[in-house]
């Protein structure tokens, strides 16, 4: 979408530099990626950047609406209701495909918005991979808003840990090895310290929980979930009762 920048990474692109950043990526995680990497970012001009800014800040302003819960309270379907939850999402995830309006220009148009994390260390990971493989332009990252790498981090520590020590919170997942995404959790706790944990592996005892941290009991004060309630439901029905009844601190 930026012609210059596009033209120049492509005529620098090699095989040789593409497989470097394979090997990289594949050495920061725990086992091989088990998805395809794309060979080039996707350069986007600022016109547009700022154009899925306010797109983004206008979905906000309708969701943080006083009477959005009471709106959509009957989408949810009863079994998947999480008792005690606050008022907003931690996270928010939202997917636009770019066209052309009538007049040619580039415009968002909304696919789908999940308030449920995404990525957030992978693409911290990828991003920062490309620019060492390739020659991108100092002035092009994938943070907004004022972001430096620096402050993202901390910001994703602080609302991940929210004042717990590391040992005490943890990624939540259905068998996290075998997960596709599983480098994001590896990336995950190389910058946070908070480690993937399986649902099948937490101890309850009355309210509160545990896992077994590198084989020291160790209790969980708050949970960054990645568990999605359809996987959930195809699991016994004694996890089930478990992970939904009496939360910790999510």
């Amino acid at each position: 979408m930026q012609k210059s920048i596009r033209q120049e990474y492509n005529q620098s692109f090699t095989q040789e530099k593409y497989q470097n950043l394979l090997a990289d990526l594949n050495n920061a995680a725990k086992k091989p990626i088990e998805f395809r990497i794309a060979e080039s970012p996707v350069f986007v001009p600022k016109e547009l950047k700022d154009k899925l800014i306010n797109a983004c800040e206008s979905i906000v302003d309708v969701i943080i609406q006083p009477d959005f819960k009471t709106k959509t309270d009957g989408a949810i379907p009863a079994n998947q209701s999480v008792p005690n939850e606050n008022q907003h999402t931690s996270f928010l995830a939202i997917d636009f495909a770019i066209c052309h309006d009538k007049s040619g220009e580039l415009v968002p148009q909304l696919i789908e918005l999940q308030g449920f994390p995404s990525l957030f260390g992978f693409q911290f990971l990828v991003s920062s991979k490309y620019q060492k493989h390739f020659s991108i332009p100092e002035t092009h990252d994938f943070l907004f808003n004022g972001f430096d790498r620096e402050s993202y981090i901390h910001q994703f520590k602080k609302l991940l840990l929210n004042g717990h020590d590391a040992e005490n919170v943890i990624l939540l997942e259905i068998y996290p090895e075998t997960q596709k995404t599983s480098v994001d959790f590896d990336i995950t706790e190389t910058l946070t310290g908070v480690k993937a944990v399986c649902l099948t592996k937490i101890i309850k005892e009355g309210r509160a929980l545990f896992y077994m941290n590198d084989g020291v009991k160790t209790p969980i004060y708050r949970i960054y979930n990645r568990l999605i309630f359809d996987d959930l439901t195809n699991l016994p029905c004694r996890f089930y009762k478990m992970s939904t009844s009496q939360p910790a601190d999510f």
